[in-house]
């Protein structure tokens, strides 16, 4: 059977700008927005160069920030060269925009704005390895797991066009990043997926011709979901690289069945939208299950979370992976936990957790475990791992990260943290789902 083989090795790329906004101050309000609409439109075109290699939008991976700005790259040649030519671009970040104005805008206020704001863009590539040893990791069926949720997740922001009629265009450029992802085979909902590019990438569905979109939607309506069968996971090989890893990066979540992810915090922004309610309601429904034994076990699950990963990874020094690029605390499931003597110690006990959720209740609930559990088991919750080996993509990116956390540790800010127009970015690129 034809199987969608999961690579080992990826580079997790987070690329943005620093917050710029401090220096436009002086700015007359008609010029900060032209200005923003500049930068922001540029910041998509980065961002869907991104998309066109295949790249996974970071908020897949269960961040609670859907403005995430990191994506994951499949490790190869041309992939590469595409990171270096992005560094490139990244590092001359003014020049690019300003070069990429017309020759009337380049010598009116508003390309004068550009050089003098002093746009700094910031970049951080990582090279990263999904490891294997029983001990220490979860095991080829988690890691199956994960990414048949992250693609069912993905799967699910593309169905939703049908219902987003002002954002149709730019929902359906997921399918881009599907269709050029050498890992992908025609199995599961992937033939559907490419049926489906080819009447969009017509377009003829943004003018007169709204029978082409029903065509998609139709399509799409005939998509199954991924099913953990589907994948079968590298081997993995003895050679890494002369460097020796920096860290590993841990994903944590919750999810039904391998079917919905559930963020263990209500301020998700995936709740923002009627529709993603409306999907819990029916998923509520058709299970057969009362909302307030979900809730009550859902506070349990968070309870449990953060003794048994969350504080457990802070108190050994490890950092939420969304301090790189926010102030605020919107992560409770992405760490980044530096190479130590006692690191395995910490992998160990993680890989524990995951491993028997029966006994993580009997710890936390106490009197009334059965029927929790009981109820989990028909809701058909899964508490997962995802775990990354990290390195830089060369030595300058392992000097970068260092920087980095040194950074993080006084209180600064090191990743991009300026997200422009919320609702512009929100709708281009990391649509919630």
């Amino acid at each position: 059977m034809l199987k969608i083989k999961i690579p080992r090795r990826w580079y997790l790329v987070i690329v943005g700008l620093a917050d710029w906004r401090r220096n436009a101050q002086e700015l007359p309000h008609n010029q900060f927005k032209e200005l923003q609409v500049v930068i922001d439109n540029y910041i998509s075109r980065i961002y869907k160069t991104f998309r066109k290699r295949g790249a996974m939008v970071g908020s897949l991976l269960y961040s609670k920030e859907n403005l995430a700005p990191f994506f994951l790259l499949e490790a190869t040649r041309e992939n590469e060269r595409f990171l270096k030519e992005s560094r490139i671009l990244i590092q001359n970040i003014s020049e690019k925009i300003h070069s990429s104005l017309t020759i009337e805008e380049q010598q009116s206020e508003l390309g004068k704005n550009v050089l003098q704001v002093l746009l700094e863009g910031r970049l951080l590539i990582l090279d990263c390895t999904i490891p294997f040893d029983p001990g220490f990791f979860p095991n080829e069926d988690f890691i199956a797991k994960a990414f048949s949720d992250t693609l069912n997740s993905e799967l699910l922001t593309i169905k939703r066009s049908e219902h987003d009629f002002n954002g149709r265009k730019n929902w359906l450029s997921t399918l881009d990043s599907i269709v050029n992802r050498g890992f992908m085979k025609d199995v599961g909902p992937v033939s559907k997926l490419k049926e489906a590019k080819v009447v969009e990438g017509k377009r003829l569905y943004d003018k007169k011709s709204p029978g082409d979109f029903e065509k998609i939607t139709r399509i799409l309506s005939e998509v199954t979901p991924y099913r953990t069968s589907l994948f079968e996971i590298e081997k993995l090989t003895a050679s890494y690289g002369d460097r020796e890893p920096l860290g590993h990066i841990i994903i944590q979540y919750l999810s039904t069945g391998g079917d919905l992810p559930i963020r263990l915090n209500k301020r998700s922004t995936i709740h923002d939208r009627i529709g993603r309610k409306i999907e819990d309601l029916q998923w509520i429904q058709s299970m057969n299950l009362d909302w307030k034994e979900i809730d009550k076990l859902q506070i349990y699950s968070e309870e449990i979370v953060y003794d048994k990963v969350e504080k457990l990874i802070s108190d050994v020094g490890g950092i939420k992976f969304d301090a790189l690029w926010t102030e605020k605390d919107l992560s409770n499931n992405i760490y980044f936990l530096s190479k130590f003597d006692f690191t395995e110690d910490v992998l160990k006990k993680l890989n524990e957790f995951v491993a028997n959720p029966r006994k993580q209740l009997e710890e936390h609930v106490g009197p009334g475990t059965i029927a929790m559990f009981e109820l989990w088991q028909k809701a058909g919750l899964e508490f997962n791992l995802l775990i990354f080996e990290v390195k830089g993509f060369d030595p300058d990116e392992d000097k970068n990260l260092t920087d980095w956390i040194k950074s993080l540790k006084i209180k600064e800010i090191p990743g991009p943290n300026y997200c422009g127009n919320r609702e512009v970015l929100q709708q281009r690129n990391f649509r919630p789902f």
